[in-house]
């Protein structure tokens, strides 16, 4: 039986999503969120909230640590490629303080807030560092032998500051969707060590993602699904015991990865509208994992948004498209998938 004494906890936080592009919030807006929509309505709205920082890393430590950002070592940005830790090892954090009341802790998506990877990521992680950048990385151009034994040495060590060292008993994620390496992490280790170069993608002018080492057949479509599926799976092995699920997704930021299903869907020729919808219809999976589950009643569901709406907002489905090439996107190779 589901424990009737401490509520589930379940956060779902959006990156980079505006506060109009929920429809509840915005009558006369054009993007459709009936899963957003329908917790507004069974549950209560704060329409008076705010971010501590307009970037993800800051907004981030001051959700699951209640601090402000600039009483961190970051002064200003993000946690960089391969960062440190943001936060400290003896930090009191939501997941490690509510472990004590008993609950289970996981999480499942972005963190950004620094993995503590045991090496250093020198210019040789990607070919002639100084020569190729986002908009020059050649699309046939694959590792050396010296690069491909750089990543076995790296990737094959546990991580040292990443969420289960942080008051998670779980974690299944990526660190930053958009920076290498492109790879599933599970726990405090990679799953798999990458072995391919990922050429970067562009949103118009802006760059979308950076090169770098990346698993076979990887690409950001996959993400959402995925991160539904393991929350499902999450919430179904804890049914029977108190747990807070931390879901963290790596949408609607860029780089716009919308799956087939979705694009064109808002039928506004927007990627992003588009791919609110999609995150909308994630939400409502966790919603019914939640039901089938027997847990609506005893559960507390959050949504929010770590800070804004970015500037890319903007980019129209023939440029997104036409850059990305989706059309020659190759097929997830379901031996990969088997790993997962």
């Amino acid at each position: 039986m589901p424990n009737e004494q401490h509520p589930n906890i379940v956060v779902f936080f959006v990156d980079d999503m505006g506060y109009g592009d929920v429809s509840c919030l915005n009558p006369e807006g054009k993007i459709s969120t009936p899963n957003f929509d329908r917790l507004a309505q069974e549950g209560l709205v704060f329409t008076d909230a705010h971010s501590t920082s307009a970037v993800c890393s800051p907004s981030r430590y001051g959700l699951l640590t209640g601090r402000y950002n600039w009483r961190t070592v970051l002064q200003s940005g993000i946690v960089r490629h391969y960062g440190d830790p943001l936060i400290a090892e003896n930090r009191v954090t939501l997941p490690s303080f509510l472990k004590t009341h008993g609950y289970h802790t996981g999480c499942i998506g972005k963190w950004h807030l620094g993995m503590g990877w045991d090496f250093e990521a020198t210019k040789d992680f990607i070919p002639d560092g100084d020569k190729y950048n986002a908009r020059n990385f050649p699309e046939n151009l694959y590792p050396t032998e010296k690069q491909k034994a750089l990543w076995q040495e790296a990737f094959s060590k546990p991580t040292t500051g990443g969420p289960t060292t942080r008051g998670f008993d779980t974690y299944f994620g990526v660190d930053v969707p958009n920076w290498p390496p492109y790879c599933f992490i599970q726990n405090d280790r990679t799953v798999g060590v990458p072995s391919e170069f990922l050429p970067a993608r562009l949103l118009g002018n802006n760059q979308a993602s950076t090169p770098g080492p990346a698993m076979p057949y990887w690409h950001f479509e996959q993400l959402l699904p995925t991160w539904a599926e393991k929350a499902d799976a999450y919430i179904m092995e804890h049914a029977d015991n108190p747990f807070f699920l931390y879901l963290p997704m790596t949408s609607p930021h860029t780089p716009l990865s919308v799956n087939a299903p979705w694009i064109g869907k808002s039928g506004l020729n927007n990627l992003y509208a588009d791919l609110v919808m999609e995150t909308d219809d994630i939400f409502g999976k966790v919603l019914s994992s939640l039901e089938e589950n027997g847990l609506t009643d005893n559960t507390l569901v959050i949504f929010t948004s770590d800070n804004g709406c970015a500037h890319y907002i903007g980019a129209t489905m023939d440029v997104a498209v036409d850059i990305w090439k989706l059309d020659t996107m190759p097929a997830v190779d379901e031996r990969v998938l088997d790993d997962y």
